[in-house]
């Protein structure tokens, strides 16, 4: 599997994802040709709705800091 950068808002129906404008999504190269020649008439303005992300565009994952210790505090509004 490859990931690709969307150039266009797309709802993928059979994976239950959707994109927009540049996000990026995981799929099988054949899958992506698949979309890009099927949609080609339908957006004519770009030269493909999803291009492959190479390594240095990629997002790199990153770990998220430990949410802080907080306390539940019950309102007496009763």
């Amino acid at each position: 599997m490859a990931l690709y950068k969307a150039t266009k808002n797309l709802h993928f129906a059979s994976l239950g994802k959707s994109v927009i404008v540049d996000e990026h999504i995981e799929l099988e190269d054949d899958h992506a040709a698949q979309v890009n020649k099927d949609l080609k008439t339908a957006f004519p303005d770009v030269k493909a709705v999803l291009v492959p992300v190479d390594e240095a565009e990629a997002p790199k994952k990153t770990t998220r800091a430990k949410k802080a210790d907080t306390e539940t505090v019950e309102d007496d509004d009763e």
